[in-house]
């Protein structure tokens, strides 16, 4: 009886212990973004004296702004790709009198690991760029007329 009291529940904690590495495998896993879009094209825009107008602009609204010290704002970007590893980037800006006067951030931003496709965009196709097909904006005549 004894053996029989220790045993099936250290062989139920056992068998249940093995659901986490199934679950892993074989429940789908949805993305989660959080937070604001950061990319390193848009920092590089951002330079010091800015005002706190000029880098919303560039930006966006932040994600906190310390409720102690309005002067810093805190962009904060919070990727959970299904099944893989969280990244998370925090960019912090310090403001003196509403121009910005710091700006901390540790290394350069990842790529969105939830963009899969990376091709640049193609140039305009050859019917955009038609004469024949768009008015022509020079001298103000419409374009022609096919009955």
């Amino acid at each position: 009886m004894l053996i029989k009291n220790f045993v099936t529940p250290f062989f139920l904690i056992f068998s249940l212990s093995g659901c986490s590495s199934l679950y892993d495998t074989f429940v789908y896993q949805i993305d989660i973004t959080q937070g604001n879009y950061i990319e390193d094209e848009k920092l590089d825009q951002v330079t010091l004296g800015m005002s706190q107008e000029q880098v919303i602009f560039i930006l966006g609204s932040p994600m906190l702004i310390d409720q102690f010290d309005s002067s810093k704002w805190y962009y904060i970007r919070y990727i959970k790709p299904g099944g893989q590893p969280i990244e998370q980037d925090k960019v912090v800006f310090t403001f003196d009198n509403m121009l910005l006067t710091d700006i901390s951030r540790k290394g350069k931003i990842a790529k969105n690991p939830l963009i899969k496709n990376t091709r640049s965009k193609n140039a305009p196709n050859a019917a955009a760029q038609d004469p024949s097909t768009s008015s022509d904006r020079e001298t103000g005549n419409p374009p022609p007329v096919i009955d």
